[in-house]
């Protein structure tokens, strides 16, 4: 084979390369922890009216460092955070299919009931290795019913994440750690807020 199609040849397959390295998508699993600065507990029990659009929720974007898509399950995250935070932090806590009124003598009745809905994510990250800084947002609308029906509560929750230092050998990882803190600080913006709240268990 003459050298120029060798040459040629070279240079098509480093773009075929990049071109699909461009088109896979980095899959971010997060795993957000439940506020450990929060010592206080609810006295009553907690419902979470979580909707499918809530639990599904993924936010794409592109990753300037890795050149590759980036893929956020924030719906899964968001679930098990609220789940184990109401779960640990109150008297108790259940999923519940519908908004009150809760009209079903055989469902446990819940003091208020929880409708949380993303409404804003966004990250930050360096475009180069050498520098490992990664930031992201996340905001909830949140909505809390008491027994009847009435609007408690109806607030945007804003958490924000930084992560700094070396980068890890997993990217998801890089990108995971900023987004988890975020969650966990805005839901203990929440939390704080129902501990101010008048219901009764």
């Amino acid at each position: 084979m003459k050298r120029g199609s060798i040459s040629a040849l070279a240079i098509a397959l480093g773009i075929s390369v990049v071109g699909l390295s461009g088109c896979s998508t980095m899959k971010i699993a997060m795993n957000p922890k439940v506020p450990a600065d929060i010592t206080t507990r609810l006295p009553y029990g907690v419902g979470l009216y979580l909707t499918p659009e809530f639990e599904r929720y993924h936010w794409h974007g592109t990753s300037k460092a890795e050149g590759r898509g980036l893929d956020y399950d924030l719906g899964s995250a968001s679930k098990a955070l609220f789940l184990e935070t109401f779960l640990r932090l109150a008297r108790g806590a259940m999923l519940v299919g519908r908004k009150p009124p809760d009209d079903n003598p055989g469902e446990p009745a819940a003091a208020i009931v929880i409708e949380p809905k993303i409404v804003g994510f966004g990250e930050e990250h360096s475009a180069f290795w050498r520098i490992a800084a990664y930031t992201a947002h996340i905001e909830y609308r949140t909505v809390v019913y008491d027994r009847t029906g009435a609007v408690l509560l109806d607030k945007v929750y804003r958490g924000d994440g930084e992560a700094r230092g070396a980068r890890t050998l997993d990217p998801t990882g890089n990108y995971a750690a900023p987004a988890d803190i975020a969650m966990s600080r805005a839901i203990a913006a929440l939390f704080r807020d129902l501990t101010q709240l008048p219901a009764a268990p």
